[in-house]
């Protein structure tokens, strides 16, 4: 069984933390300032693709896609989105927002990914294929 879910929006990356102490309290707060609008998009999407009478997915899966970035007018490459956000921090928040949404019961369940950045050519997003895997 497989999924396919088309995300637009810009990509956000998860995972880079900043500390605010306040007396005692230290609070610690995502670094980028576009994952929440980021995360809302992979949800809504997933969402969408599934219905409201998906079962949550409680099996090993496999993720496979793009995420597509917007393109700066100077870049170093050119032909490839190779600094930038790092790719783990992007899998790591679509993992997050696709366990959110009910897709699929915990990102723990995720035993592959196979995702690559590339440059956008209108739209920034991504483009998502969620496989169980066979037992």
């Amino acid at each position: 069984m497989s999924l396919h879910i088309v995300v637009h929006g810009a990509p956000a990356t998860q995972g880079s933390k900043k500390a605010f102490i306040r007396g005692r309290k230290v609070s610690l707060v995502e670094m980028d300032k576009k994952l929440p609008a980021w995360r809302a998009a992979v949800e809504a999407s997933a969402r969408l693709a599934t219905g409201p009478f998906w079962v949550p997915i409680d099996r090993p899966v496999s993720i496979a896609g793009e995420v597509r970035l917007r393109k700066p007018k100077t870049t170093k490459y050119p032909d490839a989105p190779a600094g930038a956000p790092d790719l783990d921090k992007l899998q790591r928040a679509i993992g997050d927002a696709l366990t959110k949404s009910g897709v699929i019961k915990d990102d723990a369940r995720i035993v592959h990914w196979d995702i690559r950045k590339v440059w956008a050519d209108n739209v920034p997003g991504a483009d998502l294929t969620i496989t169980q895997e066979q037992p």
